[in-house]
């Protein structure tokens, strides 16, 4: 199994960065809501959300449970820094 760091630096290299990301997906799911911006921790929360419904609905998959950790991880981390 890879490890939770790797996939996060990998992911990073190829999209840049998750709190960025957040923020962004957050500004126009606002948008299209009619809504205030979602913060970038809540997003992170939405993501991890729907991994969850994945990881019931295919237990066995491991990249689902990969990615709800990692979507926890970069939700804590933004919520407890100043990143937006």
């Amino acid at each position: 199994m890879p490890m939770l760091q790797e996939i996060l630096n990998d992911r990073e290299d190829q999209y840049g960065s998750a709190a960025v990301n957040f923020a962004q997906a957050g500004r126009g799911w606002g948008a299209i809501l009619g809504i205030d911006d979602i913060p970038a921790y809540k997003v992170a929360l939405m993501l991890d959300f729907f991994k969850s419904i994945r990881c019931v609905a295919n237990p066995a998959y491991e990249d689902s449970w990969l990615d709800k950790l990692g979507y926890t991880r970069h939700g804590m981390d933004i919520a407890l820094s100043d990143e937006p």
